[in-house]
């Protein structure tokens, strides 16, 4: 066998590698070879009314073949140019197999004339529709247009070495579905150890808005086409074209993106044709997405792994991207993570918080917990807070240096499903500390509380999302990893707008080794219907303890009912009660056993994945139980339920579960 056709033999070879779900198989037939003629005459003679566009290495025309509409490549000639058996360009495509690029189907090498027989996508470019020259692309089809054409890069990237060198949207072409495929691949260059070759050096030719800095420097690699492909989701952003009188839109959105990631201000950024019609969320990750690809320097970048990651919300936004001139952002506000810079926390004096809330005046008290109690508070500046007065320590407790080493640790937390810090006070020994005031009590208040409103369904499940998100952000995000240990509805407290916000995590010890943690020193009355069994048996405090408290957090959401009726009573736990419901739900698809009767509706859809974390969270061994992040994405409905409770773990719903009645 020749060197050539060993060559194409192993980069045919590369289509048995798959690239996730959007992988297609290609027919084992060869590709056709055409002559010149017969590809003249599909053209009418390559006729400017069949003319589909040009680009710098050569002119596509509509053709019919075999009663086939496609898409005909006539390559640019040159002139002083060796003529090769297969033009370079086929020899990278025979390779390619994918629903998100444009397909093969044959070519032609007549001598001079190289031409590219391709399937024909019907819908033209994105940026057609961009410009408003066909539908109005809706939010929803935005997104699908950019995760897809995610998946058309990585597939080049990851499967076949290829670096497009071409990514612009002028270039994503889209069918009557609005499926994107990715086109040209005229300046791909393959690479047959692409790990250890860091750049490639190339003559580049194409708009320079999409050219990645260090172009200048001569360096081409995978993180050249991440580059591009931000500039793309800055065109679906806005519906600014890439290139105006005044400047480019990588010049235009850098002193825009950090308002609509730090504070959502959205108008002058996005696409004025879409009119408030989009999802906040999906909006927020692209731009996270666009600004990392753009802004950030090229070791720095996503890949497109990654980068389809954010965009599907299966992984946690942890990132702070500098821009030039020292303006910063933090792109962890897409999950409610704060940004803003963190300000030490006040010290108060003793009298001043006695003054604030009336000397401890009982018409103050808001609540008592295993920790202390908390009063509302006025401060001299008009301000209301929560002061939460610790109980009593003794002289071998006084000191106060692990006090407030543990205070400075709180005011670096920051999320919006989290109480803030505001201040503390260290005097003898009283110990306080101040938080900002939640006015709208908790939700035990709201759930179980004497008061003729039922919460709706969709305030459930907002709720349920953000003390996910919150405690995503205590056990993934903070450094050490922060256990609450006392997750129940009365510590999670509502604003006006229902949005939830964890209380009494501050006092948590914030170190992974818990064995001596404050949690294990808390009274637990009132709380053991959320305690995990590996809890109750060895004192044994981890992440997943929080996870098993969660669920039965979801448990008293879905079936309105308490965690616990009454205090030291095994059959009275909520986790025992709701075994034989739960069981009839998962196996049968009997939900409406288990909802709460006094919710007039609910989304099936969304309840069902409520149920299904619920149960992995209380009824899995601690071993088994999922990660919060995980919760998360199955709550959205970004991953289906199956990824976190299986047919057969049914098992573990054994009578009594979790609980065994011989341990109390």
């Amino acid at each position: 066998m020749s060197d050539f056709a060993t060559l194409i033999a192993s980069l045919l070879g590369c289509c048995n590698r798959k690239c996730a779900a959007y992988t297609r198989e290609r027919n084992s037939t060869e590709l056709r070879r055409y002559n010149f003629v017969e590809l003249a005459d599909a053209t009418q003679s390559f006729s400017n009314n069949n003319l589909l566009g040009v680009g710098g290495f050569g002119t596509v025309y509509k053709g019919c073949l075999d009663d086939k509409v496609v898409a005909i490549k006539k390559l640019r000639f040159v002139k002083d140019e060796e003529p090769e058996e297969e033009p370079q360009e086929i020899k990278y495509l025979k390779r390619v197999s994918h629903r998100n690029l444009v397909n093969l189907i044959g070519y032609c090498s007549d001598g001079a004339n190289k031409l590219l027989v391709l399937e024909f996508v019907p819908n033209k470019t994105l940026r057609h529709h961009l410009d408003g020259k066909g539908n109005v692309l809706e939010w929803a089809t935005r997104m699908k247009i950019a995760v897809k054409s995610a998946y058309g890069l990585q597939y080049l990237h990851e499967n076949c070495k290829i670096i497009h060198r071409d990514v612009k949207s002028e270039n994503i072409l889209l069918d009557n579905n609005f499926e994107p495929k990715l086109a040209d691949f005229s300046l791909a260059v393959f690479l047959p150890n692409i790990d250890n070759v860091g750049h490639i050096t190339s003559v580049l030719r194409r708009k320079n808005v999409y050219a990645d800095p260090e172009y200048a420097k001569r360096k081409v690699s995978k993180k050249s086409d991440v580059y591009s492909f931000g500039v793309v989701l800055l065109e679906l952003i806005t519906g600014r074209k890439p290139l105006s009188e005044s400047d480019s839109i990588v010049t235009w959105a850098k002193s825009r993106i950090e308002e609509v990631l730090y504070d959502k201000k959205y108008e002058g950024f996005v696409d004025l044709k879409l009119r408030g019609a989009c999802d906040e969320r999906e909006m927020q990750r692209m731009t996270y997405c666009a600004a990392a690809c753009v802004y950030k320097p090229l070791n720095s970048r996503p890949n497109m792994k990654q980068i389809i990651e954010i965009l599907e919300a299966t992984t946690p936004l942890k990132e702070r991207i500098s821009l030039h001139g020292g303006s910063r952002f933090d792109l962890q506000s897409v999950l409610g993570i704060e940004s803003k810079q963190i300000t030490s926390p006040r010290i108060f004096t003793y009298e001043e918080l006695a003054r604030a809330t009336a000397h401890f005046s009982n018409k103050n008290l808001l609540g008592e917990g295993g920790f202390g109690i908390v009063f509302k508070g006025s401060l001299v500046t008009g301000e209301i807070v929560a002061i939460k007065k610790l109980k009593h320590v003794g002289e071998e407790q006084s000191k106060s240096s692990e006090f407030e080493k543990v205070i400075m640790d709180m005011s670096h937390i920051r999320h919006r499903n989290l109480v803030k810090l505001i201040g503390y006070c260290i005097e003898e020994f009283n110990r306080l500390v101040v938080y900002e005031f939640v006015p709208n009590k908790s939700l035990g208040f709201h759930l179980h509380g004497n008061i003729r409103m039922t919460m709706d369904w969709s305030t459930r499940m907002r709720i349920a999302m953000g003390v996910a998100k919150g405690l995503t952000y205590l056990h993934e995000w903070c450094q050490p990893k922060i256990i609450h240990g006392n997750i129940k509805v009365a510590n999670i407290l509502l604003d006006y707008s229902f949005e939830p916000k964890i209380s009494d995590f501050g006092l948590s010890k914030m170190n992974v080794d818990l064995s001596n943690s404050y949690i294990s020193r808390v009274n637990s009355e009132g709380s053991s219907g959320y305690l995990a069994p590996e809890y109750i048996n060895d004192r044994k405090l981890t992440d997943k303890c929080d996870v098993f408290s969660f669920g039965i957090v979801l448990l008293e959401l879905i079936t309105g009912k308490k965690a616990i009726k009454n205090e030291g009573g095994f059959h009275n736990r909520l986790s025992t009660l709701a075994v034989p419901l739960i069981k009839r739900a998962l196996d049968k698809g009997d939900y409406n056993v288990i909802i709460d009767e006094k919710l007039q509706s609910y989304n099936k859809d969304k309840m069902v994945r409520m149920i299904h974390c619920a149960a992995s969270c209380v009824y899995k061994p601690a071993d088994y139980r999922p990660q919060m992040s995980h919760i998360v994405q199955v709550l959205e409905g970004n991953v289906p339920v199956e990824s976190i409770w299986l047919r057969n773990d049914s098992t573990f719903l054994f009578h009594g579960a979790p609980y065994v009645p011989h341990n109390y």
